[in-house]
């Protein structure tokens, strides 16, 4: 069977934006009674997927390989970000996908054709809980008022525009373009003696700064990294001040 489908299914989350679905089909074959899979959890599955008319395009499971990812990443497909969510593991769930959350009018390595609509047969194996904590606005100002090292990773433009929290240090992570800056990590190392010092990390709403974290506490060994949970768009909705950005030296994208 064709090894391409883990890739596809990451890469796809560049190509289509979230967005409320009304036709993905669930439906549980075998509830499992073990951990429920949530946002913010990295999930491990076997999986099988055919095309409408019969045609399987790809098993994990004839593999022998699970496949793992995390969900709320958008690192999947929209149908499976939703179809996974609330199964517990040991659970099997049949998802019928509609084209606009899979692979589209374009279609996918030349086995999904474009406008297809796909069965998987997914099997929930495990549930790893993630290793960064969630904080909102009332846990940020106590993480302010304490000294800890907050990191605001959007861009330049954007500090501009809605001006940073007063105290945050300001280094870029992604361009708009998902690009990482190559910088990040040695600025990264000015801010914080260890991977064990605490790090707190915003941006806009969340998103951005829930990937550095996941990614910094499960690939780069940090063992005490805040996540801004809703971002500075939600401090600033709850009345909290914000101060003019300065920008840093040698900033990128400046």
């Amino acid at each position: 069977m064709i090894k391409w489908l883990s890739t596809l299914l990451i890469s796809a989350f560049m190509i289509f934006p979230a967005a409320a679905q009304s036709e993905l089909q669930i439906r549980d074959i075998e509830k499992g009674s073990g951990e429920e899979a949530n946002v913010g959890e990295t999930v491990v599955v076997h999986y099988t997927g055919w095309l409408m008319d019969g045609t399987k395009f790809d098993s994990s499971v004839d593999r022998g390989q699970p496949f793992s990812f995390t969900l709320g990443e958008r690192r999947v497909i929209p149908g499976w970000e939703k179809g996974v969510e609330g199964m517990q593991v040991g659970g099997k769930r049949e998802l019928i996908i509609p084209p606009d959350m899979a692979y589209g009018s374009r279609g996918a390595g030349g086995v999904i054709p474009p406008d297809a609509t796909l069965k998987f047969e997914i099997e929930l194996l495990d549930v790893k809980g993630k290793k960064f904590s969630d904080i909102g606005n009332d846990e940020l100002k106590e993480k302010l008022a304490s000294g800890a090292t907050v990191i605001d990773i959007r861009r330049p433009d954007e500090w501009k525009q809605t001006g940073v929290v007063a105290g945050s240090h300001l280094v870029t992570f992604f361009d708009e373009n998902g690009n990482v800056n190559p910088d990040f990590g040695a600025s990264l190392q000015k801010l914080v003696a260890g991977p064990e010092d605490e790090l707190v990390l915003i941006c806009r709403t969340g998103a951005r700064s829930k990937v550095l974290s996941q990614y910094l506490s499960e690939q780069a060994g940090f063992t005490n990294v805040v996540n801004v949970e809703s971002g500075i768009m939600s401090w600033i909705g709850d009345g909290q001040a914000v101060t003019a950005a300065v920008l840093p030296e040698n900033c990128w994208l400046c």
